[in-house]
């Protein structure tokens, strides 16, 4: 595999050799034919830090093909030997530099083997590529190049600023290029400080906002604030709890208690004549006991045998009326715990 690499890599040297290249953000396409299309380039920004080439076959949906290794050397190309089943195939090269700033160039298709680009903006794309640069400090430069007969005509160029601290210059396709891959594929802003001086603004996502709903002192959730109120409308719909809202970022859920609904005890249970009343099943006597307690939990007294299946006690054994609790074993294992009421007589 490892020879397989260095051989695409000395054929794409070859190639890159062979025919002309371009500074980025520009950048050439070539068809090669059976099925191999090149793609070259020449990278004037010694703190390039990450380089990749991307295809589509829409123009639109890229992925990418190629990530160069060594994305600072000055000139590299690669072969693309797997060409989709596409009627057109479109690329575009991604690099960033240092510093996190990134880049898309524009979008290209190959060219015919035999075809050349023009030889004079090649030219001087070249003579450019240059003074395409990320000085250290912020320098003067003089706008000057030289043209085919050697006189010396001004270049436009643009200086670029991020958040007010000079990066680097740019002349003015350059920048297009640069400009329209903020606008495509960024949320930053560029804003004229003035003619041929830009700001770039990158763009600072607003922090999320939270409100925190509490029970009691414990935290249950946090919700974004956008979703609060739709979970607010949720609480109301599908249960009984209530939520009020503090601050604006907090809230406090109160969960809904039912009020016990209070089941009389088929086995222990005072009879129409206000009569206190135990009924157990009459095959299992003398394995059940009960224990009575006032209303404040203290035990009154207990019968350790029920010896049979319908007792009656009077109410002369509790000292007033009112609710009672009682509770109900078989066998030392607890049937039932519950309670009475009795009436005044």
């Amino acid at each position: 595999m490892k020879h397989w690499n260095l051989l695409i890599l000395f054929f794409s040297a070859a190639i890159i050799h062979a025919s002309a290249q371009r500074a980025l953000p520009g950048f050439t396409v070539q068809d090669l034919g059976k099925g191999k299309v090149s793609i070259s380039w020449i990278n004037p920004y010694p703190t390039c830090n990450q380089l990749a080439i991307q295809r589509s076959t829409d123009g639109i949906n890229f992925r990418t093909i190629f990530s160069a290794q060594s994305p600072e050397l000055p000139r590299n190309g690669y072969v693309d030997s797997k060409l989709p089943a596409a009627p057109k195939v479109y690329y575009r090269i991604f690099y960033v530099l240092a510093g996190g700033n990134y880049f898309f160039t524009a979008i290209k298709t190959p060219t015919e083997s035999g075809d050349t680009d023009d030889k004079e903006t090649i030219k001087k794309e070249e003579d450019l590529s240059d003074r395409i640069y990320i000085p250290t400090e912020p320098g003067k430069d003089n706008g000057l190049n030289k043209d085919s007969t050697g006189k010396e005509t001004v270049e436009r160029m643009v200086r670029l600023y991020k958040r007010g601290n000079f990066l680097y210059q740019l002349n003015t396709q350059s920048y297009k290029n640069f400009r329209d891959s903020i606008i495509h594929f960024t949320q930053d802003s560029l804003s004229l400080i003035k003619p041929g001086e830009i700001n770039w603004k990158p763009f600072i996502p607003k922090p999320k906002e939270y409100v925190s709903v509490f029970v009691k002192d414990t935290l249950l959730i946090q919700v974004e604030y956008p979703l609060y109120k739709r979970f607010k409308d949720s609480v109301a719909a599908y249960t009984k709890d209530t939520l009020t809202n503090i601050t604006t970022f907090r809230a406090e859920l109160s969960r809904f208690v039912p009020k016990p609904v209070w089941k009389p005890s088929i086995y222990v249970y005072t009879n129409n004549n206000g009569y206190l009343n135990i009924s157990i099943p009459a095959q299992d006597l003398n394995a059940y006991r009960v224990v009575f307690f006032d209303a404040e939990g203290k035990e009154l007294f207990r019968i350790n045998k029920i010896k049979e299946a319908e007792l009656i006690l009077d109410k002369a054994n509790f000292k007033r009326s009112g609710w009672y609790d009682f509770e109900l074993y078989k066998n030392n294992d607890l049937v039932e715990k519950n309670k009475f009421f009795l009436q005044k007589d």
